[in-house]
Formats: structure tokens, sequence, C-alpha cells
């Protein structure tokens, strides 16, 4: 059996990333999980539909590993929305506070 040698021929070409405007609308939710108060905060693309971002704090957690937890959950989630993802794809594969905000969000979309 031979193995292919794949060369610079087999990369596949480089993801689109879909920036947001400096200003663009926003919309902010409180909900609570498991016993900790959130505060989800997410930005639209101009069409005000298209969910482009999102912010998770821990009021009062400033610092703790909730709270690294809540930010790394939110960059990854904007990154994925900003590459193109739907949204109900990333809601639909993760569980915790980031995909509780994200059901919100896109049942009350401005």
């Amino acid at each position: 059996m031979e193995i292919e040698q794949c060369g610079s021929t087999c990369k596949p070409p480089p993801a689109q990333r879909d920036l947001l405007p400096n200003r663009r609308l926003n919309r902010t939710i409180k909900f609570e999980h498991e016993g900790h108060q959130y505060l989800a905060t997410a930005g639209f693309y101009p069409d005000c539909i298209k969910l482009g971002e999102i912010f998770l704090h821990t009021p009062g957690m400033m610092g703790t590993p909730l709270q690294e937890n809540a930010d790394t959950a939110a960059i990854l989630t904007s990154l994925l929305l900003q590459y193109g993802v739907d949204p109900e794809v990333i809601r639909h594969s993760i569980t915790g506070p980031i995909a509780i905000a994200l059901g919100a969000l896109m049942e009350d979309a401005p």
C-alpha cells in the first residue's frame, strides 16, 4: 500500500473572516446558569439580524476561573460566527452558559 504525499497543492483555500463594523447594534440579556448570574452582550452585523459576536460576563466574578471560561467560550463563539458558522449549529454543539445565551439571543433577534 502506497501513501500519497500531500504537497502545497493540497491546502484548502484560506477561510474568510467577516469582520464587524466599528459601530454596530448590540443587545444585552441577563440569565442564570448553575447558580451564577450572567450578562451576555451580542453584536450584530449591519443587517441587524446576523449575529457576529458575543461577550459573556459574570458580574462580580472578574478574574475568576468562571469569568476566564466565559471569556474563552465567548471569544471562540465569536470567531466561529465571524467565519460563517451558523449560530444554531454552535448552540446545538455545546452546552453551558454560552449555549443558553445563543439560544436566547436567536429567539429574540432584533
